[in-house]
């Protein structure tokens, strides 16, 4: 028969482990958010050195890709280094997001709390002003991706009919 005295103890240890596990996972996100960011800069940056930017642009990601894929895996397809262009000129104030306190953040800021899948959801509402109101719903609602998409497909059904007659 268990004894109070260790049913609190793994109750205590149980905590700890659960608390860790999280701070792994968040501090791991967190680091590959701020990688994508730091690559999207990156490629910014040597795209606006003068060069002719659709010709040369195009060109750099793809053998930059083909260099990544190999050495990294297919985490770095074209598509992919064209994500971390966009989250780059999509969110190009970084703020180091642990160390973010809730009154020093805004939107268009990174978060820790927000996910990479999340920050790629949110790049496909193109309206500063809607991104920004999801950004907030999200943090303050605690949304899942899942959450996030069901909020968001709905503006982003409207943007291309709002295309599609203009």
């Amino acid at each position: 028969m268990k004894s109070k005295a260790s049913s609190a103890l793994y109750n205590r240890i149980r905590e700890i482990l659960e608390s860790a596990r999280a701070g792994v996972a968040r501090s791991v996100n967190t680091t590959q958010v701020v990688a994508n960011w730091l690559i999207g800069r990156e490629i910014v940056e040597e795209e606006q050195k003068g060069r002719i930017r659709a010709e040369y642009g195009k060109r750099l990601i793809e053998n930059l890709s083909k260099r990544l894929v190999k050495d990294f895996g297919r985490g770095f397809a074209v598509r992919n280094l064209e994500t971390f262009r966009a989250f780059y000129l999509g969110y190009h104030e970084l703020v180091i997001p642990h160390v973010v306190s809730a009154k020093s953040w805004k939107p268009g800021r990174l978060h820790p709390n927000l996910s990479w899948t999340h920050y790629r959801t949110l790049l496909r509402v193109e309206k500063p002003d809607a991104r920004a109101f999801d950004e907030i719903e999200a943090l303050k609602n605690n949304w899942s991706l899942r959450e996030l998409e069901r909020q968001i497909n709905p503006q982003i059904a409207q943007m291309a009919a709002e295309k599609a007659i203009a």
